[in-house]
């Protein structure tokens, strides 16, 4: 197992950056900030490294999960993983996944529930919430991502 690996951390609201970190889980729970979920597989043998119930512990969207309709709470890692290891990610790897996630996404919080849309959709979305509102309900909508006090079309 490789003592130092290369890794993209990617973090919310920033482009993904890659790092040469110590391939120990403690490093990985540094980085994330707490105890680690590896959970995401994502194409070409990348691994998506996340703090364990992020969203549960109250961590900020991040991105849209790729795998799933949800998102990825708090700041992750990817790396490459072989057998039972994490491995560097390749030269090639890095790029594709720097591109993919290069935009942090935008999201809502609105009453209890995280919608993650992209910001065309909010507005769509928004407004199927408030045809199914009854009268006198209400709810709180917190946004996270985007750019501030500007208006998605």
């Amino acid at each position: 197992m490789a003592k130092e690996i290369n890794v993209l951390v990617v973090e919310p609201g920033k482009a993904p950056r890659p790092a040469k970190v110590k391939n120990t889980l403690e490093t990985f729970s540094e980085i994330v900030g707490g105890p680690v979920e590896a959970g995401c597989y994502l194409p070409q043998r990348v691994m998506l490294i996340c703090q364990e119930n992020g969203k549960q512990r109250g961590l900020p969207p991040n991105r849209a999960n790729p795998r799933a309709g949800d998102y990825i709470a708090g700041t992750f890692l990817l790396c490459g993983f072989e057998d039972d290891s994490f491995i560097s990610l390749t030269p090639a790897q890095q790029m594709e996944f720097q591109e993919y996630f290069a935009k942090p996404g935008e999201f809502m919080l609105v009453g209890t529930e995280t919608v993650c849309a992209a910001p065309g959709e909010l507005a769509r979305t928004a407004c199927e919430l408030w045809a199914h509102m009854k009268a006198g309900e209400s709810v709180v909508m917190t946004k996270w991502g985007g750019q501030e006090g500007v208006a998605s079309a």
